[in-house]
């Protein structure tokens, strides 16, 4: 179909933590401030947020998903 546009996928990451939530577009950034976070003796947990949206723009889904969490037992990280 001639200009027919596709459904966009957005892929962000999420750190939060006792001071708020603070997003970033790539995986190794958000890593790296998790790490910063949990160094600083905060809980923190990292998430994959995607958010799904039709031709219009519109937003018709929204996912995010665990990555790694600091708890009082440790590191645990989910999908690596």
């Amino acid at each position: 179909m001639k200009g027919a546009q596709r459904n966009a996928v957005v892929q962000v990451y999420r750190v939060e933590c006792n001071r708020g939530s603070k997003y970033f577009s790539d995986e190794e950034k958000a890593s790296a401030y998790f790490d910063y976070m949990t160094a600083c003796g905060f809980e923190a947990e990292l998430w994959l947020v995607r958010r799904y949206y039709d031709e219009q723009g519109t937003l018709v889904k929204g996912e995010q998903v665990l990555w790694e969490s600091e708890s009082d037992d440790g590191i645990i990280s989910l999908l690596n």
